[in-house]
C-alpha cells in the first residue's frame, strides 16, 4: 500500500512538472514571436507609416529614408588658372552662392559669383551626378550658360564637370571650368555644397 501511494505521489509530481515546464516552453515562444514582431515593426516602413502631405517618408527617428527632392545651397570660393599668362592676372577669388534641386540624380542649379575677370557673373543649368564606390565621393556635370564673359550679360554655353568628396551633408566641389569668352585659359574651381534636406 505504502509503495502504490508513493508510485502515485510520483506520478503527480511528474504531471505536475510536466505541466510547469510546457507553461515555460510556450511562454518562452510568445516571447520570442513578440521580439520577432517588434523588430519587424521597427525595421520594416509600412506603405502609410510617416508618409506626410508633401509624399515624404520618415523613419522613427525622423530621418528621411525617402524623399522626392533635395536642395543644397552651393558657396563659391576661388579658382585657379594653372595656364595663366603673366599679363591675364586673373581673378582667383570668385565668391558667389547657388542653389541646387537634385531629383533622381538629376538637378537643376542657379546662382551668381564674381567671375576671373572681376565681373558679375550669373549660370543656370542641369545636371547629373553619380556617387562612385563609396558614399564620400561623386561626379558629376553641370551643363547650361553662364553669363558676364564678354564685358556685358552675353549668355555662353558651357559644360562643367566636376570631382565631389562629401562628409556628412557638407561637400567639396572641386570642377574644371574651360575657357570661355574673355577668360583665353582653363582653370579650376573650388565651392562648398550644403544639404539643405528635403524641403519640397
Amino acid at each position: 500500500m505504502e509503495y502504490y501511494s508513493l508510485i502515485k505521489n510520483a506520478l503527480i509530481s511528474a504531471i505536475i512538472c510536466i505541466g510547469f515546464a510546457s507553461n515555460l516552453v510556450l511562454a518562452d515562444d510568445a516571447t520570442e514571436e513578440m521580439k520577432i514582431a517588434k523588430s519587424e515593426e521597427v525595421y520594416s516602413v509600412p506603405d502609410d507609416h510617416g508618409k506626410g502631405k508633401q509624399g515624404k517618408f520618415y523613419s522613427e527617428n525622423n530621418e528621411s529614408i525617402l524623399e522626392d527632392g533635395r536642395l543644397f545651397l552651393q558657396v563659391n570660393i576661388a579658382s585657379y588658372h594653372p595656364d595663366e599668362d603673366r599679363d591675364d592676372d586673373f581673378n582667383e577669388f570668385n565668391p558667389g552662392v547657388g542653389l541646387e534641386y537634385h531629383l533622381d540624380g538629376y538637378y537643376f542649379a542657379g546662382g551668381f559669383f564674381e567671375n576671373s575677370i572681376d565681373k558679375f557673373s550669373t549660370y543656370w543649368g542641369v545636371g547629373h551626378e553619380r556617387t562612385i564606390g563609396a558614399d564620400w565621393f561623386g561626379l558629376g556635370i553641370l551643363g547650361g550658360v553662364v553669363t558676364g564673359y564678354d564685358g556685358g550679360f552675353s549668355p555662353r554655353l558651357a559644360a562643367v564637370p566636376y570631382i565631389l568628396l562629401k562628409n556628412g551633408r557638407t561637400s567639396l566641389k572641386t570642377y574644371y571650368v574651360p575657357a570661355v569668352g574673355d577668360v583665353d585659359a582653363d582653370a579650376i574651381g573650388f565651392a562648398l555644397r550644403f544639404d539643405m534636406g528635403g524641403l519640397f
